[in-house]
């Protein structure tokens, strides 16, 4: 190598560990710039990451689930879909109670624009909705997102980072369970991708194709010491972003036709039903949006003197200590009002698996344990 190119190789390698860090020599007048050529960015493990998938198997997964979208689904994938294609940009909303496929149509999205190369990011509002995106990530921890944003707020990537440059490339945004979130968290990324972008007209999120979903009867960004009206004007439809969104609702519960058992399609008919009345309000009417809801008692655990223990009973089993399965856990999930209740969940499990407890730190009265599960 030349002494030029020795020089550019080492300003390529400083370049790459400056955008780990949310920087780049961009920010550096005085630095000198290395020459771009086609490989300056392959060590960015972040873009790598998001195009290390199997296109064959992508292709394949897509085109067996395409001959099992209902006609709604159909719809909203190919609205989104032409949009990607025509790259003109545009925002969705796909709106839709529990059990209408959002999560189906999800992965046919993804399948679909990752198969060709391109780059798809799945987000959710919470680490457990995540878990059933394929490539998912928080919002929060994907955009760095403050955890208290306001209406200046933007994200913590750097321009020229390994995060924007991955960003920049994305064909696709999918945003699941958006209207648990503050309408701020929005916003402070449709400044920053902008940004980014570097967008000069009014189209929101830098010309990117951003799709959220959730269904807005479900929990909506809690507020605290909140009335009803702050909640309601810190939701995403109070946002100055929300005459952009196209929405597209989904109305067909697909558990009902995928369920063979006549009892239990039944079941989840009732249920459905129950839950979505209790959403809209159908409970116990007349009344003023407060009223006293009685729970089904097939949904309750009545004859229990250990509450915690019945419940994770209920829903884990006696042999969750051993499973080594990672879907295991992925498909079931403990709601819980209070932190303080998560904790008390938390450790009655922690202490019921085997494990080894090593020392490994000690500092005053205080020790820090490694856990070796077996």
């Amino acid at each position: 190598m030349s002494d030029e190119e020795v020089l550019n190789a080492t300003l390529i390698l400083i370049d790459n560990l400056l955008r780990r860090k949310n920087s780049s020599l961009a920010n550096f007048e005085t630095m000198p710039k290395p020459v771009v050529t086609e490989h300056t960015f392959q060590d960015n493990q972040l873009l790598q990451d998001e195009l290390n998938y199997d296109r064959d198997e992508l292709r394949a997964n897509h085109n067996d689930w395409m001959g099992k979208l209902t006609d709604e689904q159909r719809s909203v994938y190919e609205q989104i879909i032409g949009a990607v294609e025509s790259k003109k940009g545009g925002v969705f909303f796909v709106y839709g109670f529990g059990g209408t496929g959002k999560t189906f149509l999800w992965n046919i999205l993804s399948a679909a624009i990752r198969s060709t190369g391109d780059i798809v990011l799945n987000v959710a509002s919470s680490g457990i909705a995540s878990l059933l995106l394929p490539g998912g990530r928080t919002a929060h921890s994907r955009f760095g997102i403050p955890i208290n944003p306001d209406e200046f707020s933007t994200c913590n990537i750097e321009p020229g980072s390994d995060k924007a440059e991955v960003i920049a490339k994305a064909s696709l945004i999918i945003w699941d369970e958006a209207p648990m979130m503050s309408k701020h968290c929005f916003e402070a990324l449709d400044r920053t991708l902008c940004d980014i972008m570097k967008t000069t007209d009014e189209r929101p999120f830098g010309g990117k194709v951003v799709v959220f979903g959730g269904d807005f009867r479900q929990i909506l960004p809690v507020i605290p010491k909140g009335n009803r009206a702050d909640i309601v004007m810190a939701t995403m439809n109070s946002s100055y972003l929300w005459k952009h969104c196209k929405v597209l609702e989904l109305t067909k519960n697909m558990r009902l036709f995928s369920e063979t058992d006549v009892r239990e399609a039944e079941d989840i008919m009732e249920f459905s039903k129950w839950i979505l009345d209790l959403g809209d309000g159908k409970i116990n009417e007349p009344n003023n949006g407060e009223c006293i809801i009685e729970i089904p008692k097939d949904l309750l655990i009545t004859k229990s003197k250990d509450p915690i223990k019945s419940i994770v009973s209920e829903v884990y089993g006696e042999t969750f200590i051993d499973s080594k399965d990672p879907t295991f856990f992925q498909e079931r999930a403990i709601l819980c009002p209070t932190n303080e209740n998560v904790d008390v969940v938390n450790n009655y499990m922690l202490d019921r698996l085997t494990g080894i407890h090593i020392p490994i730190y000690e500092f005053s009265t205080i020790y820090v344990y490694l856990v070796v599960l077996i």
